[in-house]
């Protein structure tokens, strides 16, 4: 089903052909799409992308018999705000978290209160892809972040919260594991490291995601904080993928969360390399859901046989495209398993703010025998695509 709020932030661009429309078929009106899962007999809903999460909680917790996640408090697994609370009650470690609501006034006292924590993060309490988030390192540049989200919409088209966020502390190591919960348990079905850098204007870059294996030293420490993360925000079913950072000092501490499969496309890549996926055992759960019959924790863990890595484009200043990338020519480097170019030739490219402005250049999927050699191909992928800019 269409959303308004997944149009607002151009995680579709039009229509989905064959698809409901929330807003055109129901009037926005949840109750009204509930009456109509009721009707069909809907016995599972799933969680397309971040924007839709708040609606098919709703749906989960009142469509009887559907199976859901805790009652009555969703608004932890889909507001930054009420998440990282829902972490410190449950005493799991987080990042001192603080909120300024929409209407706010940035006074001197408000600002300098803040600013005595800076270095520190500012994010909106609502969103995806790390649109919105700075670092600030002084106080010109967190009323700056602040007011950037106070003044006009969010994301989906909302009015979110500012947060302001202590700095982890260098080294800042990020990893991403994505989860599958059913039946009192929770699977680990992949863990990933993201390289990011920061811009030089203050954003953090993904330069590429890396699949990590669960034999690595790190992985038993990051998943078990990953479970206690998924207890502390009352998660009983469905797909998760969470951001987490992590080094020896500080240890593992959330940064994002979505109670949804991971986007991009990675599932699949993911199976590709794994044989296993969020998605895949979501519909396995499905399938046992429709025939009442438990679903075995057989397959619900992954191996990486090879390297693996999704290479993201980006841009520290705006450029023109000056040549077609050529997808093919991409594909024949070695180590390419599939090509994803969404830069054309003669428009010109802002600087890369965000993941989603990095998928509005493209990226490439590849494999290697080991690390070293995931390192020369990524190089040459990222030569050849800048070969196309000015």
């Amino acid at each position: 089903m269409d959303t308004g709020r997944a149009l607002a932030a151009g995680l579709r661009s039009g229509s989905t052909p064959g698809a409901l429309d929330f807003e055109r078929d129901f009037g926005g009106d949840r109750d009204r799409l509930l009456s109509h899962c009721v009707s069909q007999d809907v016995a599972y809903v799933i969680a397309g992308t971040e924007s839709g999460i708040e609606l098919v909680e709703y749906l989960r917790e009142s469509i009887p018999q559907c199976p859901a996640n805790s009652e009555g408090e969703s608004q932890k697994r889909w507001d930054k705000e009420f998440m990282f609370s829902a972490l410190k009650e449950n005493g799991v470690p987080c990042l001192q978290t603080e909120a300024i609501p929409p209407g706010t006034d940035l006074s001197e006292e408000l600002i300098s209160r803040y600013g005595a924590s800076l270095p520190a993060v500012v994010k909106p309490s609502t969103g995806a892809g790390s649109v919105g988030v700075r670092m600030v390192k002084d106080t010109a540049e967190l009323r700056e972040a602040v007011h950037s989200i106070l003044s006009a919409p969010g994301f989906f088209g909302d009015r979110p919260s500012a947060l302001v966020q202590e700095l982890f502390r260098a080294p800042q190591i990020e990893y991403v594991v994505d989860t599958f919960s059913h039946d009192g348990v929770h699977e680990i079905l992949g863990l990933s490291r993201y390289d990011k850098r920061l811009s030089p204007q203050g954003d953090f870059i993904y330069e590429r995601i890396q699949w990590i294996s669960p034999d690595s030293p790190l992985a038993g420490e990051i998943t078990r904080y990953a479970e206690d993360v998924l207890r502390a925000l009352g998660v009983n079913v469905g797909p998760s993928h969470m951001e987490i950072m992590y080094n020896a000092h500080t240890g593992p501490r959330l940064i994002d969360f979505g109670a949804r499969a991971h986007g991009a496309g990675h599932p699949l890549k993911t199976f590709k390399l794994t044989g296993v996926s969020q998605i895949h055992r979501e519909c396995e759960y499905i399938a046992h859901e429709l025939r009442n019959t438990p679903l075995s924790t057989e397959g619900g863990s992954y191996s990486l046989p090879r390297d693996g890595a999704i290479i993201f484009f980006s841009l520290d200043e705006a450029t023109r495209c000056v040549t077609q990338p050529d997808e093919d020519a991409l594909k024949q480097l070695p180590g390419v398993h599939e090509v994803m170019v969404n830069a054309h030739a003669g428009k010109e490219y802002p600087a890369t703010r965000s993941l989603l402005h990095s998928l509005d250049l493209g990226l490439v999927f590849l494999s290697a025998r080991d690390e070293k050699q995931l390192d020369e191909y990524g190089e040459a992928v990222r030569d050849k695509f800048s070969s196309y800019f000015a």
